[in-house]
């Protein structure tokens, strides 16, 4: 039986922790699988973005794989009922200071947006004054080499 969820959706910017209710609207940027000799469990991870520009990390533990079947690089999707923690760790993929991790009760549905609707983000101009830095918010060089689970493969539109 799926949860029923609020059916307002919040920006990335406004999540916090107190509930796991959340809906959002977001584009999968990235998704890597992520193999831990720590806690001997393999998870999946994104890089996801809302239609404001702002990136979230969010983690998926293998068991979970199939909630987020859906969710690959370049299409917008909804996701909802998932957890928010705080990002910690000393290398942070978007400057956020929260970050997703999918349940066991987390959905995936299709959004209606595509690429060619959302004003394009130039991610590499300078911060502006209404940004708040973060020490985590510029990447490192060797990010690139992380290999996608989806074609990333983008569609002209026109």
């Amino acid at each position: 039986m799926a949860m029923v969820t609020n059916s307002e959706i919040t920006m990335l910017n406004n999540l916090k922790p107190y509930k796991n209710t959340w809906k959002v609207e977001v584009k999968v940027l990235r998704s890597w699988s992520q193999q831990s000799n720590y806690s001997g469990e393999d998870t999946f991870e994104f890089l996801l973005e809302d239609r404001m520009g702002t990136e979230m990390y969010c983690t998926c533990k293998r068991i979970f794989l199939a909630r987020v079947k859906n969710l690959q690089v370049g299409q917008w999707k909804f996701l909802e009922n998932f957890s928010v923690y705080p990002a910690i760790g000393m290398y942070r993929l978007s400057g956020h200071i929260f970050k997703i991790s999918i349940t066991q009760c987390s959905i995936v549905t299709n959004s209606s947006l595509t690429t060619c609707e959302v004003p394009s983000i130039d991610h590499n101009k300078e911060s502006s004054s209404e940004d708040l830095p973060t020490s985590g918010s510029k990447r490192k060089e060797g990010d690139t080499d992380l290999n996608d689970m989806n074609s990333t493969s983008k569609k002209l539109c026109g």
